[in-house]
């Protein structure tokens, strides 16, 4: 009897399953998702799209943009890899590119896409599903206006380099990389969004405006004093400039920038050592004006002494150049 039960009770669990999804004995059916979701268009020259699902139609919509905007972005990096490869000739000269492709997403996802229409949305089984459409022509339009924001403010910027001594020059030019990057950037993204759009205008200037900085670098005349007899300290530096290429005079006067080395040691003993502790402050001076100081300690050691624990402090003194180097300690503000 137990055992009749039993199965009885298997038997109606079984009915309830096998029946759960009918209604008045007819199965009930899944509803499929909309076609226009499940093969969403491609993007026209006229269109972008892109598809979204989620529990709210807000984040369904946001959804179709994220896939809008990655649809973008792969559309930039084939725009990116087309125009690198190919020699872009104007006036002769071959645009190039420097620092772009790592900008490029970043640019992509700043995009707001704030003329996005809702092309067709559906609400399947409590879930919302959206395709997005956005004017390319309209999203062109706003996204050349920003650009030409920052376009118009490097040109200003690098007109102002001229009558300025060349550390001014220099300063101005390297405040103004983190801009040129973002514009070249955005090139690539106009260029994505409408083939027509001039890229490699822009990239050749913005890359002449950066050879411009290297040009001057390569260009200063450094002159350098030092408050101290003994030259170690001063001849490391020297030695440095030298090595990568920078010019050197002994006369201020003809040179475009100074540094001025005021080197402080104080010696001491220690376990049967000549201790040398250093302070060197450079001071960098363009234009009768102290642009910048940096202090550089440093400890030096001899067995035989004082002086030769000077000459090891200025090795230190030296690696502490290589490792901060050179171009930080010239020409950083």
């Amino acid at each position: 009897m137990e055992y009749l039960n039993f199965k009885k009770s298997i038997t109606a669990i079984s009915l309830a399953v096998a029946f759960s999804g009918c209604v008045g004995g007819v199965a009930k059916k899944e509803t499929p998702l909309p076609q226009w979701y499940l093969q969403a268009p491609s993007n026209t020259a006229l269109y972008l799209y892109g598809e979204g699902e989620g529990s709210t139609l807000e984040e369904a919509k946001t959804n179709a943009l994220n896939t809008m905007a990655a649809g973008l972005v792969v559309s930039v990096s084939s725009s990116l890899q087309t125009n690198t490869k190919s020699i872009l000739a104007i006036d002769g000269q071959a645009s190039y590119s420097k620092d772009v492709s790592k900008n490029v997403k970043v640019e992509v996802q700043k995009i707001k896409f704030t003329n996005a229409i809702v092309k067709n949305s559906e609400n399947v089984g409590g879930k919302f599903y959206t395709l997005m459409q956005v004017n390319r022509q309209e999203l062109f339009t706003q996204q050349k206006g920003e650009f030409d924001s920052k376009d118009a403010r490097a040109d200003e910027l690098y007109s102002s380099l001229e009558g300025k001594a060349k550390l001014d020059q220099i300063h101005i030019l390297q405040d103004m990389y983190p801009l040129l990057k973002e514009a070249k950037a955005q090139t690539i993204v106009l260029n994505a969004i409408n083939n027509d759009f001039p890229y490699a205008t822009y990239t050749k200037k913005y890359d002449s405006y950066m050879d411009k900085l290297d040009d001057i670098k390569s260009n200063c005349v450094i002159n350098v004093t030092t408050n101290q007899n003994e030259k170690y300290f001063v001849d490391n530096l020297v030695d440095m400039l030298n090595q990568n290429k920078f010019k050197i005079s002994s006369n201020a006067s003809n040179s475009d920038i100074s540094i001025n080395l005021t080197t402080s040691p104080k010696y001491s003993m220690a376990s049967g050592w000549n201790i040398a502790k250093v302070s060197t402050t450079l001071s960098v001076i363009s234009n009768g004006k102290v642009v910048s100081n940096k202090i550089i300690t440093t400890l030096g050691r001899s067995s035989t002494s004082p002086e030769s624990a000077l000459e090891d402090a200025s090795k230190r003194f030296r690696e502490s150049l290589e490792q901060q180097t050179l171009d930080t300690v010239i020409f950083a503000k």
